[in-house]
């Protein structure tokens, strides 16, 4: 197979009017499949797809545009590609880069690099059943920090480029055509060098951050990218600021946070892998974290804590076929949601998971990659990135009164807010993925009722969905939760929907709820009567919709 580079070429996504299938767009889930046709013709087009620009809406616009990229090939793969510290046992070595099947894929991918007077880093890979060599992800440099004499300007970032064979317009892999390497996310950042004011006692500015320290080519040739421990190593100063976990099983790629912070030091200034945006001396024009998170083939897997085939769902499609212009997602924030159902491999720092078989809080060292809390936040970062400009929304997170997870988006606080209002979709996005920030034992418990209150008294609302992984801890009057409530709240909020009106019409509000981790039926009788769908996300629903791919 040939290598060739792909000729320069724009495209742009036109404004929906409604936005239908989140599950196949987002993360897949209910299928294990992706539908890639529009990332096919994208992909066979990617060789300048991104554009730098100083515009924050544009930079933003071409990371979602990559990252589309990106999941549906992770997506539609078996399993990972990668290097590890860590020996390979017997039965891995088809997940291993440097096996000897995957010699020849990484050694014209980087050829090809060099032909454009750059280099091309491996990251990771994603196996395809149809194809026998992988697609291969890697770091690069921007093109633009190579001067016509092949000298490197440092001022410029790094991208992530995608090297393997192309799609055909329908989503097939063309395995006989010349592979290609092209740009996939574009201005990926460097990790910032600190100010003299910034160094602790005893430490003295790296050697990388002085005049006449390495170049951007330099700093890459030498920047390691070898998993441990399910995780790429931490980055310093001037390294790519991305970083990259999977799990046991070499099935998630996930973007973390790319520095950790030091010995006596309660937390970095850096949260998240991110690209952005630099002007004249260095000047910083625009920042944008990147949000990632996606399964090999939708994996079905359940986990437990530490014991596997039992516990909480992988993965689903929390909230799905979203075609309503004025819509709220009220979402669970209680401590539950801190339940692991994906595990990293090996041990690290302390941290608090919820045990949902033993319905309480435990410490462990094991790596959790990804947390119930997670895959929600990744859905709901891919759904509000995906959100057409007009449609308007309201975010609540529900938990107990006083507790860090009970609060509403404050933009949305007194109404609806269009997306495509300048900055409103980063802030939205941003309150989302701080779901998480605080301690496991401050999230709080399962209080929905004031939130779902405020969804049917917005008669702007016409659509709520409604996402929850336990029973309500007290009834709407404050006694103890049992299933003689379920029947008389389902029929409360329903009778909220008569005399329902907006601008003079009648406005009934659909609920569309989904129970994760056990089955609900107050909230499956609240949709029925509401005409929205009840969405049960657990062990049996993943095994039966995983056998009707079968």
């Amino acid at each position: 197979m040939k290598t060739r580079a792909l000729p320069a070429k724009r495209q742009r996504k036109p404004e929906q009017n409604g936005f239908a299938g989140v599950s196949e767009l987002v993360i897949a889930a209910g299928t294990g499949t992706l539908l890639i046709i529009a990332s096919g013709m994208a992909l066979q087009s990617t060789g300048n797809l991104i554009k730098q620009s100083e515009l924050k809406t544009t930079l933003r616009q071409n990371s979602i545009n990559g990252l589309r990229l990106l999941r549906s090939e992770v997506e539609r793969s078996m399993h990972l590609i990668i290097n590890k510290s860590e020996d390979f046992s017997d039965d891995q070595s088809h997940i291993n880069m440097s096996d000897s099947r995957y010699e020849s894929i990484v050694k014209e991918c980087k050829s090809l690099a060099e032909e454009g007077n750059r280099q091309f880093k491996p990251i990771f890979g994603v196996k395809m059943i149809e194809l026998d060599q992988p697609i291969l992800y890697g770091i690069s440099l921007d093109p633009n920090t190579i001067k016509s004499n092949g000298v490197q300007n440092g001022s410029t970032g790094y991208t992530i480029e995608r090297c393997g064979a192309p799609l055909n317009p329908d989503g097939k892999y063309k395995e006989t055509s010349n592979i290609f390497l092209s740009r996939v996310i574009d201005s990926v950042g460097a990790i910032p060098c600190r100010k003299a004011s910034e160094l602790r006692t005893g430490e003295s500015l790296s050697s990388v951050c002085e005049e006449n320290g390495p170049t951007k080519g330099e700093i890459l040739m030498n920047t390691d990218l070898t998993f441990t421990a399910g995780q790429t190593p931490s980055r310093s100063e001037r390294e790519p600021a991305i970083r990259i976990e999977t799990d046991t099983n070499y099935k998630l790629v996930k973007f973390i946070d790319p520095t950790e912070a030091s010995e006596n030091q309660e937390d970095d200034s850096i949260k998240e892998s991110f690209i952005n945006k630099l002007g004249v001396g260095d000047k910083e024009v625009t920042y944008q974290p990147l949000y990632f998170t996606a399964f090999a083939r939708a994996d079905k897997r359940v986990d437990n804590f530490g014991e596997e085939g039992k516990g909480g769902p992988l993965n689903g499609a929390f909230f799905q076929n979203i075609t309503s212009s004025n819509v709220r997602f009220v979402i669970d924030g209680s401590g539950s949601m801190s339940a692991c159902v994906m595990w990293g491999d090996g041990y690290g720092s302390w941290r608090t998971f919820y045990d949902p078989n033993e319905g309480r809080y435990r410490n462990t060292r094991r790596i959790c990659a990804l947390s119930r809390m997670e895959a929600l936040i990744s859905e709901m970062t891919m759904i509000l990135e995906q959100l057409p400009n007009n449609t308007k929304i309201g975010l609540t997170s529900f938990s107990s009164s006083g507790y860090g997870n009970n609060k509403e988006w404050s933009e949305s606080r007194d109404s609806l807010v269009r997306l495509g209002d300048e900055g409103k979709r980063d802030s939205a996005i941003q309150f989302v993925n701080t779901l998480d920030n605080e301690r496991v034992t401050r999230w709080g418990g399962t209080d929905p009722w004031n939130a779902i209150q405020k969804a049917f008294d917005d008669t702007e609302t016409d659509t709520l969905y409604l996402m929850s992984d336990g029973q309500p801890n007290r009834d709407r009057s404050g006694g103890n939760w049992s299933s003689r409530d379920h029947q008389p709240t389902a029929n409360y909020y329903a009778g909220e929907n008569n005399n329902r009106k907006h601008a003079g019409k009648d406005r009934a509000l659909i609920v569309n709820s989904t129970s994760l981790g056990i089955e609900s039926p107050w909230l499956a009788k609240l949709s029925e009567l509401t005409q929205g769908y009840y969405n049960q996300i657990d062990k049996d629903s993943l095994k039966e919709s995983q056998e009707e791919l079968s």
